[in-house]
């Protein structure tokens, strides 16, 4: 009878475990295509957001790049379009008086989509150069949120950590 008890605790154990279960179906090989597609779509984003704001210093591409919403989080700092656009403005002056200009360079270590939103994270090279000079150079890891918003790809969200070379 002890035996019998036992048994059925044990089962009555086993039976609430819970179970996950990978799915083994293979997938459709257009919805990965087209997964794919949207990632380096994204990626393509942020290496053109980088170089048309953060190098060009164009103020006029950020709302083309950002959503209305976007945010930057970057050493303790919050961000928004409009101090992005401040500090693009003095920037603008220090790199015409210094005649420098500044490379970008990026190396992508993952990148998520949940349907309308790709995470990606990569780590970004920067180089300011003058003439054949390199002036200084930096980088960081950072991620990067992308939202579609009317069939198009926008960044909501940087997060962005210095890295000590």
């Amino acid at each position: 009878m002890k035996f019998l008890r036992l048994i059925g605790i044990a089962l009555l154990f086993c039976s609430c475990q819970t179970t996950v279960k990978e799915d083994l179906q293979p997938q459709n090989p257009s919805t990965v295509n087209e997964s794919q597609a949207d990632i380096d779509s994204v990626k393509n984003l942020i290496e053109q957001s980088f170089q048309e704001i953060w190098s060009d210093l164009d103020t006029a591409r950020i709302r083309a790049y950002h959503t209305d919403d976007f945010i930057l989080l970057e050493q303790g700092l919050v961000w928004n379009n409009d101090s992005i656009a401040r500090y693009l403005i003095g920037e603008h002056k220090r790199m015409e008086e210094g005649q420098y200009q500044r490379l970008n360079r990026f190396e992508y270590i993952r990148s998520v989509q949940r349907q309308n939103t790709i995470w990606v994270a990569y780590k970004n090279y920067g180089t300011w150069i003058k003439g054949p000079d390199t002036l200084r150079t930096a980088q960081w890891l950072e991620s990067a949120i992308a939202i579609r918003e009317n069939d198009q790809w926008k960044l909501q969200q940087l997060h962005s950590t210095r890295m000590e070379k």
